[in-house]
């Protein structure tokens, strides 16, 4: 059984108008409600029509009499004994809902059939003896109790005993007797022996009949069992496999069975205290509502049933009477009657975002909505605040006349027609649900979460009234959303958040989200990233001596405000201070930490003077180009190039050398933005000491000439043009006319040759360099690396045949390459190369390679 959750305790006030009797076009198409109409005052207002019996032959219908219970037909025959699910108990005549039901009103010719049928007590007596008691007695004292027969009978049994004492009289003492017997734990027991994956018989929908009689006739009985009780129907009932799974001729067992249990669960709520209605409520709904966000499809169906069953008897049961209460005495110093669902906002929140579909939970989500809708807009008209009543009549085209038609729209709809209505409490629950249904592992629609939240975007301050507590929520929940459409609903909550935010809570939330927490600091980064959001943090913080102040006291490993203070573009020296403290977050182990601090030190580095501040942590931002996470090494460069572009050249001369040399194996790097900006940044360095050509850094400008022209082929246009700017640049550092020439009108086919005829004595490099390229991912490097190590060939000045076998074998490796083009031009160019190599040795060699 699944645990139910952690329930956030809500109020729900019903008042309102008389509701009037549903009809019986209304009924549920499924069988689980049957039309309304009169019946005696001892019969169930909500049956299940879970019996497969003639009413006729029912032990509760109207004329059947005890002779009939005690016949031997009865006796040995377990299918003689009707279901007992329509029996209620005396107490029930006399409940206010006997006095208002058409069904408390019997005609005479039944009353007076009923009277003539009466049994003399001592003979009732001597029946309830000689059957019911001594069968159960012995029943439940022997050991043959799995048997088929005897488990139907001893129900029966139960239910005959329950009516024989209700009705005839009987001064038997029931509560001893099942306290006695363990009535309730032995159905209990024989309900959890039932097999998990078939349906075989009708004990299950037997045994619910039975509770609910139970319930009706000796309520104590089941007091601190019903929440036993329900688990073990659960159980029983909701993990059996889908109706589709199984033979036609069974499918009717299974849907009166699954309808058992709502008269069930009726029952324990109509006959429980008044005080404890509100928790009897609570504890069916928490555990069905846990059931519903089941991943079995099947499971959540049946949950969401129960739910929408419970809701219309919920309707037909409470609302009409404490309605008409109110109503009575509305003039007087009474208190108005309430019914409390603490649940409510929560399951709202869950039927709001599964109603969206097109499936049969949907559309039963929408109809239990339909009815929750009712409740609510008839009890609460005279429980409306003044915001709540502004905000039902800006949705005024939103109420009963049209919600029948939102079927077909979002839930964003949904939730504004019940909006009106909603209690705070109800409303921040709502936002907590969707909340947790936009996460990875929900079986949840996370549109249909998003379309919620966006309800409450639209008017925040009525929806979002509990800013620390969605904001915890937030932090809670951010880890586990990764969807695309989830975080951007998620990043709008956040700001709207943000801007409702007093000083306070901004002071809180800066002082309990350590750097450490990557939920914290993913939440600061969506923050930070709005001029909007973060100017309302920097001003609470600075408008604020104290607030100023209160920095001081906590470590920097635990403050947020410096690196907020670096967002913003206007800082004073005075706060801007050292900018070594940064060294820790620059290192800090969380990626997310050294991405705030790199996005920070971006928009600082604008700033000449502060940019020049910042050389001081220039060897923390170069060990961030080597990380692992693209974000960061990004950032990293965006604040090199603005620290680059505003020192003076003779400042700049100083990093050049180390820069480039770190620079060049992001040429190769699998983002294109790094790619592209790394290749920039460089093309900046070398224009930057590209009048004192230091020697030290000619060598790592050779170096960049090959990148540059195999990424002047990359597929990204930006990439392509930003190697061919950079390449020009190169080329006139080392003073190679004709290359820039070339980079310059583009030829690109003539520069690998260009380079290998200026640079003879750097054949061997390049043909090191090229050799990764045969492993790049985009097949027009690939190409290209092989016609370039078959041209540097030629041109190397080892020809020998030891080192035309190496290249030879380094090509090999492109035959297995998953592009033809790419496989056929490699075999051609070692079918040269050995040709050549064949020609210089005088031996002949077979060829093993072919297209």
């Amino acid at each position: 059984m699944p645990q139910p959750p952690a329930h956030r305790s809500r109020r729900f006030i019903l008042k309102g108008r008389v509701r009037k009797p549903k009809s019986p076009s209304e009924s549920d198409e499924e069988g689980g409600m049957p039309p309304k109409k009169p019946r005696l005052a001892w019969q169930e207002t909500w049956s299940s029509e879970g019996s497969s019996r003639p009413a006729e032959d029912s032990l509760l219908a109207e004329g059947s009499s005890p002779a009939a219970e005690s016949s031997p037909a009865a006796e040995s025959s377990p299918a003689a004994e009707s279901s007992p699910a329509a029996e209620s108990s005396p107490a029930a005549e006399s409940s206010p809902a006997a006095e208002s039901s058409p069904a408390a009103e019997s005609s005479p010719a039944a009353d007076s059939k009923d009277e003539s049928q009466l049994l003399d007590p001592n003979q009732a007596r001597k029946l309830c003896k000689d059957t019911s008691v001594e069968f159960i007695e012995a029943y439940v004292r022997g050991t043959e109790k799995d048997k088929e027969a005897q488990k139907m009978l001893f129900l029966s049994k139960i239910c005959a005993l329950c009516r024989t004492v209700s009705e005839k009289g009987l001064t038997l003492d029931l509560h001893a007797f099942c306290r006695k017997n363990k009535l309730v734990e032995n159905i209990m027991a024989l309900l959890e022996k039932e097999p998990m994956d078939s349906l075989r018989t009708e004990f299950r929908q037997k045994a619910m009949e039975t509770i609910a009689v139970l319930s009706n006739t000796v309520p104590r009985a089941l007091h601190g069992k019903k929440e036993s009780l329900r688990n073990a129907c659960y159980r029983s009932v909701f993990f059996l496999p889908p109706e589709s799974d199984v033979p036609e001729t069974e499918r009717a067992l299974y849907t009166k069975t699954m309808n058992a249990m709502d008269p069930m669960l009726a029952a324990f709520v109509r006959n429980c205290p008044t005080a404890s209605i509100s928790a009897e409520l609570q504890n069916i709904l928490e555990v069905l509502l846990d059931l519903a966000g089941s991943k079995n499809s099947t499971v959540c169906e049946r949950a969401v049933r129960r739910i929408e069953r419970l809701s219309d008897f919920i309707l037909s049961h409470f609302v009409a009477k404490i309605s008409d209460y109110n109503e009575k005495h509305k003039d007087s110093h009474k208190d108005l009657r309430e019914l409390y669902i603490p649940i409510l906002g929560q399951l709202l929140g869950y039927l709001f975002i599964v109603s969206c579909g097109t499936d049969s939970v949907s559309c039963t989500a929408f109809d239990a909505l339909f009815r929750f809708y009712k409740i609510i807009s008839d009890g609460r008209e005279c429980s409306l605040t003044k915001d709540m009543e502004s905000y039902a009549e800006t949705h005024k085209s939103l109420k009963d006349a049209t919600f029948p038609l939102i079927v077909m729209s979002f839930p964003c709809e949904i939730a504004k027609a019940f909006g009106g209505y909603l209690f705070p409490s109800e409303r921040l629950d709502i936002i907590l649900t969707a909340l947790e249904a936009l996460q990875d592992s929900s079986v949840h629609d996370k549109q249909g979460a998003c379309s919620v939240l966006d309800t409450a975007l639209e008017d925040p301050k009525y929806w979002l009234t509990d800013v620390p507590t969605i904001m915890e929520g937030i932090r809670k929940n951010l880890d586990t959303i990764h969807t695309a459409s989830a975080r951007r609903c998620l990043d709008s909550l956040l700001l709207q958040l943000t801007n409702l935010m007093s000083r306070e809570e901004v002071k809180n939330l800066l002082q309990f989200s350590p750097p450490s927490d990557s939920t914290a600091m993913g939440m600061w980064e969506v923050v930070l990233a709005m001029p909007q959001t973060l100017q309302k943090v920097l001003n609470a913080l600075m408008e604020d001596l104290p607030l100023r102040n209160w920095c001081t006291a906590v470590t920097e490993d635990t403050c947020i405000r410096r690196l907020a203070m670096l967002a913003q573009n206007h800082v004073s020296e005075e706060e801007f201070g050292n900018p070594v403290h940064l060294q820790s977050y620059l290192k800090h182990p969380s990626p997310e930490m050294r991405l705030m601090a790199l996005k920070g030190l971006s928009t600082v580095s604008e700033s000449p003077e502060k940019a020049r501040k910042i050389q001081v942590v220039l060897p923390d931002i170069l060990e961030a180009l080597q990380d692992t996470n693209a974000d960061v090494v990004l950032k990293a460069l965006l604040v090199l190039r603005n620290v680059m572009a505003r020192v003076e050249r003779r400042e700049a001369g100083r990093t050049a050398l180390q820069l480039a040399e770190k620079l060049l194996p992001l040429f190769d790097h699998e983002s294109s933005q790094v790619r592209e900006h790394s290749i920039c940044l460089f093309q900046a360095v070398t224009e930057a000491v590209l009048r004192q050509r230091k020697r030290a850094l000619k060598r790592t400008v050779h170096s960049s000439l090959l990148p540059l022209y195999f990424r002047m082929r990359d597929q990204s246009e930006s990439v392509a043009k930003a190697s061919g700017e950079a390449l020009v640049v190169a080329a006139e550092f080392l003073r190679r006319k004709e290359l820039k020439h070339l980079a310059q009108t583009e030829q690109t086919c003539r520069i690998g040759e260009c380079l290998l005829q200026q640079d003879g004595g750097r054949v061997e490099e390049y043909l090191q360099q090229s050799q990764p390229y045969l492993q790049d991912s985009q097949t027009v490097l690939r190409l290209e690396a092989v016609r370039f190590i078959g041209l540097a060939a030629r041109y190397s000045g080892d020809q020998s045949e030891e080192k035309q076998n190496e290249i030879i074998s380094v090509l090999r490796s492109s035959g297995k390459d998953v592009e033809p083009m790419v496989r056929c031009l490699a075999a051609q160019t070692i079918m040269i190369l050995a040709s050549r190599r064949n020609r210089t040795s005088g031996r002949r060699f077979r060829q093993l390679w072919c297209c």
